[in-house]
């Protein structure tokens, strides 16, 4: 995640040049026939549409992002982002990834990273942990596949009754084993999500398995706990636990961008710390006064590209909704504050679109 966040920073501050810059989102799960096609008669059409002195640099372009289609890509990838320029400050990356990105291509100075941005925020990261009653399965996800797995076992004292152990003593142990299998767990679980940054865990498991690890979670971790999957792995196949999780948590983080919307709504209409509108967003950010960007779907392509770009490049979290009511009337975005700006001399100005 640390490289897609590097990547998209890169993308959203990378200098203007004549040269225009190609950015094509490659569904794999269409044949690469079907994507070839598809890119070729998009280039034939967007390159007339470039003046005449930047067509030779839209060719050169054109002729990398159909190398990189010319590759073959592992099974598990499902789409791929490519970025090309030709000129004298040439570009090319190739981002592939475990989830689907719509097909979509565009040319101009400055590369299309909106689907990044939204991919990043409904995706993200999270920890799955899969319970049973001797094995503890953790899992980092990033981007809707698994990043990173550790496996925690309970120890065996099944052989030992008879041989080392009375009834009585093998109870005993056993209590003991399963106090240190669990706090084994929660010390993973607490260092992985410290280490990597992460704010989101979801639970799977017999529920009697989820319950008890649950209630053993330090609090600041049982408050990051965001769903449950209530469902004994079947045998050792995991995945349909792990997508259910994905599906589980994609719910979650709808339900957070809601709240962060319903925040939005509640400074509006106390006239507080917020604003809506292209231009009063713009000029938040640009005053370093803006806390978040809550940005639709359905915002114009030019005027959604520029604020993301500006908001990445001031470091600001970025939350992308769709089909909200207030958003849309007042040209699809909104900030969330970090003060307000009448010192600034910009007054009430910036409350309204």
């Amino acid at each position: 995640m640390q490289h897609m966040r590097r990547h998209i920073t890169a993308l959203a501050t990378l200098a203007e040049t004549g040269s225009p810059v190609l950015s094509a989102y490659l569904d794999l799960r269409t044949s690469i026939d079907g994507l070839r096609s598809a890119f070729a008669m998009w280039a034939t059409a967007a390159r007339s549409t470039i003046p005449k002195a930047g067509r030779a640099d839209f060719d050169d372009a054109k002729a990398e992002v159909m190398a990189v289609l010319r590759q073959e890509w592992p099974e598990e990838i499902q789409s791929v982002a490519v970025f090309a320029r030709a000129g004298e400050h040439p570009l090319l990356m190739a981002l592939p990834f475990q989830a689907t990105l719509e097909t979509h291509f565009d040319a101009s100075l400055r590369p299309s990273i909106f689907p990044l941005v939204q991919l990043k925020d409904r995706f993200h990261r999270f920890v799955l942990v899969i319970c049973t009653e001797d094995t503890g399965r953790i899992i980092e996800m990033t981007l809707g596949a698994v990043s990173e797995e550790i496996l925690t076992t309970r120890p065996d004292q099944n052989e030992r009754l008879g041989r080392q152990l009375s009834r009585e003593h093998f109870h005993h142990r056993r209590q003991e084993d399963t106090r240190r299998f669990v706090k084994d767990q929660v010390e993973i679980i607490t260092n992985l999500m410290a280490r990597r940054g992460l704010n989101h865990l979801i639970l799977a498991g017999h529920p009697r398995h989820v319950s008890s690890l649950r209630d053993h979670l330090p609090k600041h971790i049982q408050s990051r706990v965001v769903g449950s999957v209530f469902h004994a792995p079947n045998g050792r196949d995991y995945s349909p636990l792990v997508d259910q999780a994905v599906d589980t948590f994609i719910e979650a983080e709808q339900n957070e961008s809601r709240s962060t919307v319903e925040r939005l709504h509640e400074q509006v209409r106390r006239n507080g710390l917020a604003v809506v509108g292209i231009h009063p967003c713009r000029e938040v950010i640009e005053a370093g006064a803006a806390s978040e960007l809550i940005i639709s779907e359905e915002l114009h392509h030019a005027d959604r590209e520029e604020l993301v770009r500006m908001a990445t490049a001031h470091d600001i979290p970025i939350e992308v909704c769709e089909g909200d009511e207030l958003l849309q009337s007042h040209g699809g975005v909104g900030c969330l504050l970090r003060f307000r700006m009448e010192y600034l001399g910009v007054g009430e100005a910036l409350t309204v679109a």
